[in-house]
């Protein structure tokens, strides 16, 4: 890492975004343990910002950390994968039911341009990028809903979830991020409460049910090189 490829932080809310997103995106993968000094070198902060960014993201139960050992990329174990799905439903059986209630062709309209977006990504074969949308998607659906409390806990079960898909083998693959969301937009838009609903919970869980949670991906990768920025 250098001046010219490494990434822009002057903060530990900067360096905790880079982490959060590198999560999301599926680039640090679970059980990768964060070395802080490489982390300062890595982004040319301090090693209190580090630490930081670090024990935020612990609170958020994305990395754990072990006295005497560092942090640690989290990787759930099969009780928590339950737990975070049948959070996902409780909450986002919440937010659908709002958007689909309020039925505004302005919310419509947003998460319409969302998925047509990650449609395209996906016909280009930009498949990390299209992987981010589709958990924006939820995202999206939350914090138009209204509730800033329930946007916030999808922002962190839907991090969670992605740990979760890179840490398992599952048979839908990305697939799954993006499944029924054109019914769930189709849904909203016309005001069907109950059906929105119930393709939620059926989306999730399907989701949930394509998790292999007795078969884990082994972990291998460069951390300093997810964050170094591509030089011309």
């Amino acid at each position: 890492m250098n001046s010219r490829n490494r990434p822009k932080v002057e903060t530990a809310d900067d360096a905790y975004t880079l982490l959060f997103e590198a999560i999301v995106d599926q680039r640090l993968l679970p059980g990768t343990k964060l070395a802080e000094l490489a982390l300062v070198e890595a982004f040319g902060v301090s090693r209190r910002a580090v630490s930081s960014a670090l024990q935020r993201l612990a609170w958020e139960k994305l990395v754990v950390v072990f006295p005497n050992r560092g942090a640690y990329v989290a990787a759930p174990q099969a009780d928590e994968v339950r737990e975070v799905f049948a959070a996902r439903i409780a909450i986002e059986a919440g937010t659908t039911e709002a958007v689909a209630r309020a039925a505004d062709p302005k919310v419509i309209a947003r998460l319409s341009a969302n998925l047509a977006q990650e449609h395209a990504l996906r016909e280009q074969g930009r498949i990390r990028e299209a992987i981010h949308l589709s958990g924006g998607f939820h995202l999206l659906m939350a914090e138009l809903c209204g509730n800033r409390i329930l946007a916030e806990q999808v922002r962190l079960l839907v991090a969670r979830t992605s740990l979760i898909i890179n840490l398992f083998e599952n048979q839908s693959g990305l697939a799954g991020w993006h499944d029924h969301h054109d019914d769930l937009i189709h849904l909203c838009a016309t005001g069907q409460v109950d059906a929105a609903v119930a393709q939620m919970r059926a989306h999730i869980r399907e989701l949930e049910n394509s998790i292999a949670l007795d078969r884990r991906r082994p972990v291998a990768f460069d951390m300093v090189g997810v964050f170094a920025t591509k030089v011309p």
